[in-house]
């Protein structure tokens, strides 16, 4: 719809640019009006049928500019933008643009880009394994609202290929403050930084996923407004029961954690001895994407078109096994930027976005821990070193810095 609405929107203002003159109506100011002969009273079959034209046409254009209002515009990408911000800005969300858009990635956008802002309404056309549940998901809203705006009797019977309305967000539901960003110089720490801008070092660290000793580097991006906070999944895990001849490395490896995480969470002091029959808490929530990976923290780095990096590159030999880091449904998504890419929607809320992969895993319903691709260099990442790109969207809508997640569950 949003790009019928463009190009309705052209077709009328090309309209009403190529106006026609009207010779046998009013002339230019100051002419005296001319009386109409016998032959313009006695149309031919050829002029009634322009005229009716001329009549649709002007019907075709009031239309026109009436869907055009009703939708949201364009929006032409400046420097430092992200679709968070866009969104924001013109009262939508991260996901009505990016399905408007057709963008395979929503942190990769172009300065320049021209960008369809969707009218506060939108069209979902039911797939298979759709839910309403996971809908309003998607599209930012509740399953009461999309209830209420198509007079479903049941919320658990929807069929493939029906057609939901999407209600558009409350008023004011964007109205909070874009994030505010720096762009680290020279020289700068996380404390000058914060001191500069009157706020606290731990708050400035924070928001960025830092220590307040971090270090940074020149070109980064920092958030200097707080960020949504990650809220780990309800699972508290579970537990193993060791058996003869099993390793602390084996169990870990089994529930994708780390040694010293189990050691840590069974109180054990020396990874080496444990003992058959022993029942060991295993971790729950946020699993390793990629046990073994190399990684440090990367996110907010510059990248061309004036992007910046919205998660953490992990680095692994090809073909490692990237697996699921929560439960959910995956998406395989195929795009020239990001390659091969998962996009887990979390049980917790989430999104969840691996790309550059060599080749998919599993896909649909998936639990912690299932592999959902391999390592590898696809897309623009084509002959860099083999990794997964990372990252986190709370609520599907604006992105964290993974990095003290990926600490705690891969380290």
């Amino acid at each position: 719809m949003p790009a019928l609405q463009n190009a309705i929107a052209g077709d009328a203002c090309a309209a009403v640019r190529l106006e026609p003159t009207q010779p046998n109506g009013v002339g230019a100011p100051g002419s005296a009006p001319r009386e109409p002969d016998d032959q313009a009273r006695s149309d031919t079959p050829a002029d009634a049928w322009w005229r009716r034209r001329l009549r649709a046409t002007f019907v075709f254009v009031i239309m026109a500019l009436a869907v055009a209002v009703a939708g949201g515009g364009v929006h032409i990408v400046r420097p430092g933008e992200t679709l968070a911000e866009i969104a924001a800005k013109h009262d939508t969300t991260v996901a009505a643009l990016t399905d408007a858009n057709g963008l395979a990635n929503p942190d990769l956008i172009l300065i320049g880009q021209r960008l369809t802002i969707p009218s506060s309404d939108q069209i979902h056309i039911v797939v298979s394994g759709d839910t309403v549940g996971a809908i309003a998901v998607t599209f930012k809203t509740t399953v009461a609202a999309i209830v209420d705006a198509n007079g479903l009797r049941n919320a658990n019977l929807i069929k493939i290929g029906q057609q939901l309305v999407i209600p558009g967000p409350e008023a004011g539901a964007n109205s909070e403050v874009a994030p505010r960003y720096h762009l680290v110089r020279r020289g700068e720490s996380l404390a000058s930084i914060a001191a500069a801008h009157g706020l606290d070092v731990d708050t400035l660290a924070a928001a960025n996923g830092m220590r307040p000793d971090s270090v940074i580097f020149e070109g980064t991006r920092l958030r200097l407004t707080p960020g949504p906070s990650y809220e780990p999944a309800t699972s508290s895990g579970g537990s193993h029961l060791v058996v003869r001849g099993e390793t602390l490395g084996e169990i870990a490896a089994r529930y994708n954690t780390t040694v010293r995480r189990l050691a840590d969470l069974n109180g054990i002091s020396n990874p080496n001895l444990i003992r058959a029959g022993r029942r060991l808490a295993v971790p729950g929530g946020f699993q390793c994407p990629v046990p073994g990976a190399r990684f440090f923290n990367d996110w907010g780095f510059p990248r061309s078109g004036g992007r910046f990096h919205q998660g953490n590159d992990m680095f692994a030999p090809n073909g490692t096994a990237v697996l699921a880091p929560v439960s959910g449904v995956v998406e395989q998504v195929e795009g020239s930027v990001g390659g091969v890419q998962f996009w887990l929607y979390g049980d917790d809320g989430n999104l969840y976005i691996g790309t550059h992969m060599s080749s998919f895993g599993a896909s649909g319903r998936v639990t912690a821990g299932t592999v959902v691709g391999r390592v590898g260099d696809s897309g623009n990442a084509r002959g860099a070193r083999p990794h997964l790109h990372f990252e986190v969207m709370i609520d599907g809508e604006e992105n964290i810095n993974p990095y003290p997640l990926l600490v705690a569950a891969c380290r």
